[in-house]
């Protein structure tokens, strides 16, 4: 069964119903569910669909005909020698019938077909106002293909790109139809563990208990994700012992540079080095506090909560792991600190709910931007979990994550907050894992620029 993505569908669906030439980009990384969400869209339309190989020109022109031909959109006399040849005929037939071409792993194509992408923008051209023909390439993370499609001045096919679909982690919302069964709180957390990723989350099984899908997932020599994120790395790095080493700092709390230079016995300018390689893949961000963009106060952040979890909890224990001592460290390990991982990752999705409000126009006020903010250090330090930056007002966030009811001198420490923004009108969001009490909820109904959120709530 197919979860979630409506919104992208949608966008395709548009683009098809306009029965003129379309061309969409879709990129996403790995597993992100890029070839389920293709097959999803392709279904009862009439469709080339084609999955580009690691390999020279001649094979991918030799598979693509002999492909298309075995989905019927040609017949077994018809021979081609040329990208030329093979474009020149299927875009003439989308001149005849409304037509869905879809290429999969496209960047393969990048270096060793540039007469693919010749050929398309010459029949593209020649037959534009009587095509129905929607296309769809379909590959690698956006830096890839931002790279190629975008910043390549010699590339002519760019001119013919429509829109731009980037295939990310599922929402907490989105995600639901895989979390059912479980409490709010295992939700949160089996959604983060996976990072949201729906081929990860499609392992989740609601007859077992939470711990009992961690272990399944991570903590067993055979699990599917026992050793994922070096595996990914590996595909793109060709140093992935060092970046390991980087990435196990940042997951165990080492956030500023010299901090990861530390931890991984590094000197600063080589460790920064790694970290740009990071950033760049989008496996790191940089994060800056609100209203600056300063690199000196800023931290490094894991993106992908899948790898904060994996790097935090199963890299330091792979030899256990292995020898079958896997439950022991769940038990033993993992669990007594869950919920730091827990409360990280539902600041997380506050701040997808936040972002949520403000589409639906139900948002304390019209932001642009929203980030952490802090100010000062040690004991002295200041930090609000996220300000909304609006057009003329500020809205402060803060995130109560414990197992009791968030009181008024939560409240309070909020409103202490804002004392640092003056001249700017202020709202105020407080989310709490548990709910308010009474206090809180007199408070608010008192205030019309304080809002509540609990957890169970956020729908």
């Amino acid at each position: 069964m197919f979860v979630g993505r409506s919104e992208e569908l949608g966008l395709l669906e548009k683009m098809y119903a306009k029965k003129s030439l379309s061309l969409v980009l879709v990129s996403g990384g790995y597993k992100i569910g890029k070839t389920a969400f293709l097959q999803e869209f392709l279904q009862k339309k009439a469709a080339a669909y084609f999955v580009a190989r690691n390999a020279l020109s001649t094979v991918n022109l030799a598979a693509f005909c002999l492909e298309l031909k075995e989905q019927g959109l040609w017949g077994t006399k018809n021979e081609f020698r040329s990208w030329d040849s093979v474009l020149s005929a299927l875009f003439f037939r989308a001149t005849q019938q409304q037509l869905v071409l879809v290429v999969d792993d496209v960047q393969y194509l990048f270096d060793s077909a540039p007469e693919f992408f010749a050929a398309f923008d010459k029949y593209a051209t020649k037959y534009k106002k009587q095509l129905r023909l929607l296309v769809v390439l379909a590959g690698a993370p956006w830096a890839e293909m931002e790279r190629f499609f975008l910043k390549n001045k010699a590339l002519q096919i760019k001119k013919h790109i429509n829109d731009i679909i980037k295939l990310g982690a599922m929402d907490f919302w989105e995600a639901q139809p895989f979390l059912e069964g479980f409490t709010d709180e295992e939700k949160l957390c089996l959604y983060g563990a996976a990072g949201g990723n729906p081929h990860y989350m499609s392992y989740f099984d609601r007859a077992l208990s939470f711990k009992d899908n961690l272990k399944k997932l991570f903590f067993e020599s055979a699990a599917p994700l026992y050793k994922e994120p070096p595996q990914l790395l590996k595909l793109e790095l060709r140093e992935p012992s060092t970046y390991n080493t980087i990435l196990c700092s940042v997951a165990c709390g080492a956030g500023r540079l010299n901090e990861i230079a530390a931890a991984a016995n590094m000197e600063c300018n080589k460790v920064s080095k790694y970290l740009n390689v990071l950033l760049t893949m989008g496996v790191l961000r940089r994060v800056n506090p609100a209203f600056s963009n300063s690199s000196k106060i800023s931290y490094y952040e894991i993106t992908n909560s899948m790898f904060a979890f994996w790097y935090q909890f199963v890299f330091p224990y792979m030899s256990s792991i292995a020898i079958g001592r896997g439950n022991q460290v769940l038990r033993n390990n993992i669990m007594p600190r869950i919920d730091l991982f827990a409360a990280w990752i539902f600041k997380k999705i506050c701040l997808q709910y936040c972002y949520k409000l403000n589409k639906r126009n139900d948002f304390m006020c019209d932001f642009e931007k929203i980030g952490p903010w802090w100010q000062g250090s040690g004991s002295n330090k200041i930090e609000v979990d996220f300000i909304a930056d609006g057009i003329k007002e500020i809205c402060l966030i803060d995130c109560f994550w414990s197992n009791k009811k968030a009181d008024s001198a939560v409240l309070k420490k909020l409103f202490d907050k804002g004392e640092n923004f003056t001249g700017i009108d202020k709202s105020f969001l407080c989310f709490s894992k548990k709910g308010f009490t009474d206090e809180c909820m007199e408070i608010s109904a008192r205030d019309s620029q304080l809002r509540l959120i609990s957890l169970k709530y956020m729908k």
